[in-house]
């Protein structure tokens, strides 16, 4: 008897058992029904997150409500950079091509997420976890970016689309030069140096030589070309003898020397650090000011046997010109003077939706801090699409320059640039960077200031032996230094240029661009930054007093 009721159960467990499995299966299934194959159109940012939802428990990075700026100095955990612990977001479960912050869905299906809020190419569903309620949600982010956009005409829009497919078929030869090969091809003579870092980087420093060298000439006076965010050397060499600034440096009869920081096209190499390994990313703009700087400025006056020598940062290398002499103000010793163009220093104004987005005080941080992880920065397309890719495309409607994050960030303002150039530059850009840099920008929209990278309270005890990171004294910058800058750049606001004046102890100069629409990627690009900036700029070096 007992025997047979022991059979008796086990056949009931066993039934029980495949009614289980079934389950899933079945519940698998219709699973894979809800969530369409990422092939057809894009709507964004739908709650596309189960499958990170056991990593949010663990660490406790909510999603966030609508937050104030003023609320970015309260006390938070940050779990922006755990780098030295296991992370969910780093174990072989997490598959880094499936959509995060964008969903795919055909055309013609239900939407199993909600509603779709559409404004000007944006879309982002709507629902109990959507980021946005409606679309003043949506224009609060996007409207300045895009009332800048509306000057382009249909001509311009289509001369665009018609290089790209001439391009294609002629294969502009620039679009595979490299720094080198730029230069020789327009007859100068070029060096190529590497120096190490004190923590193990290999950085790559281009000397442009002139034309014709004279052997009664003097030692040229040295200039030191420092390249922008996502940028390289190469920026300052892609549009040509006439209209770099490099060259026309050179013709103008100085030492010409070009920068590039950590983590760029030609400087990705450390002793002991592989670039494919998130390590060899664990820096921001503080480590680039700290590091990078020192060793290439005193390279090149050992090199070239000068005491002093002038420097001009684009973008981002303003930023981390004025975040090393702020550290240590000894080094002004070292420099005649300083030109900022399109200074990113403070960023409380900032247009591009993109450093809108990644600011803690934005709703969208959390999920594209999540996005990014902690290594190179690296945008997937969707991400793109939903940071201005998408209404690029709208207004633009062409997808080679609006899948580019340089466009996409800066501004797609493209009607001050040879139409022929804009391929040249979508093959070179971007240059490379960490995700530490455009997050440590991100954060100063959120905390109005000028500080170091912001790791989290406890991390920040550590490092700094603060709550909140430092900031960075401009009071200290004791070196001339001249401003340029743009009514409409997208990332670096007259207001806040205004301020950098302000608090800067020896401003010789501000220039703003006459030019009515003047973008951030102009300052390189423009075929009359010559006229409305170069042309300035020299001048300047040329009234600077050298000793």
């Amino acid at each position: 008897m007992g025997t047979v009721t022991a059979l008796h159960n086990m056949r009931a467990v066993y039934l029980l058992l495949c009614l289980a499995l079934a389950r899933c299966a079945s519940a698998s299934i219709f699973r894979h029904q809800l969530r369409p194959h990422t092939d057809s159109l894009i709507v964004q940012p739908l709650d596309y997150v189960d499958q990170y939802q056991q990593h949010a428990k663990e660490t406790k990075m909510h999603l966030r409500g609508p937050v104030s700026s003023s609320e970015e100095t309260k006390e938070r955990i940050s779990y922006d950079d755990l780098n030295d612990y296991a992370s969910p977001l780093r174990s072989g479960d997490r598959n880094w091509n499936s959509p995060l912050f964008s969903a795919m869905i055909t055309p013609g299906e239900p939407i199993p997420f909600g509603d779709v809020i559409s404004w000007h190419g944006v879309e982002i569903a709507t629902g109990a976890k959507s980021l946005v309620k409606d679309k003043k949600d949506i224009e609060r982010i996007f409207n300045n970016a895009y009332n800048n956009m509306q000057h382009l005409s249909e001509e311009d829009k289509k001369k665009i689309h018609e290089t790209f497919e001439t391009t294609t078929l002629t294969a502009n030869e620039d679009v595979h030069l490299n720094a080198t090969q730029l230069i020789k091809k327009h007859g100068y003579g070029v060096e190529e140096h590497v120096v190490k870092t004190d923590d193990g980087y290999f950085l790559t420093l281009f000397r442009i030589l002139p034309r014709q060298v004279s052997l009664e000439e003097k030692p040229r006076p040295v200039v030191f070309l420092m390249h922008g965010f996502l940028g390289s050397a190469d920026e300052w060499l892609l549009n040509g003898p006439e209209k770099s600034l490099a060259y026309l440096l050179s013709e103008a009869g100085y030492d010409v020397w070009l920068g590039n920081v950590r983590g760029t096209t030609y400087s990705r190499r450390h002793v002991s650090k592989h670039e494919s390994h998130p390590d060899f990313w664990h820096f921001s703009i503080d480590e680039i000011a700290l590091h990078d700087l020192p060793a290439m400025i005193d390279y090149t006056l050992k090199t070239t046997e000068q005491k002093k020598l002038h420097y001009v940062g684009y973008s981002q290398g303003s930023t981390v010109f004025f975040a090393w002499v702020a550290t240590h103000p000894e080094v002004r010793d070292k420099i005649v003077s300083m030109h900022a163009l399109a200074p990113m220093v403070y960023m409380t104004n900032v247009r591009s939706p993109l450093i809108r987005m990644i600011s803690p005080a934005s709703r969208f941080y959390e999920r594209i801090a999540q996005e990014l992880g902690h290594g190179e920065f690296k945008l997937s397309k969707e991400l793109i699409q939903t940071v201005g890719g998408d209404m690029c495309e709208k207004e633009i409607g062409c997808k080679h320059v609006c899948s580019n994050v340089n466009f996409v960030m800066t501004g797609v303002d493209t009607a001050g640039i040879d139409t022929e150039l804009i391929p040249v530059i979508v093959s070179h850009l971007p240059g490379g960077a960490s995700t530490r840099q455009i997050k440590q920008f991100g954060q100063a929209v959120s905390s109005h200031e000028f500080r170091k990278y912001d790791y989290g309270i406890d991390i920040n005890k550590k490092i700094y032996g603060l709550r909140h990171p430092p900031k960075y004294n401009m009071t200290e910058v004791k070196v001339p230094v001249s401003l340029y800058y743009s009514e409409e750049d997208w990332l670096v606001h007259p207001k806040d240029v205004e301020r950098l004046q302000k608090e800067l102890p020896d401003v010789r100069g501000t220039f703003k661009v006459s030019e009515k629409h003047f973008s951030h990627m102009d300052f390189q690009f423009s075929k009359k930054a010559p006229e409305v900036v170069y042309k300035w700029l020299i001048e300047s070096i040329k009234k600077t007093k050298t000793y």
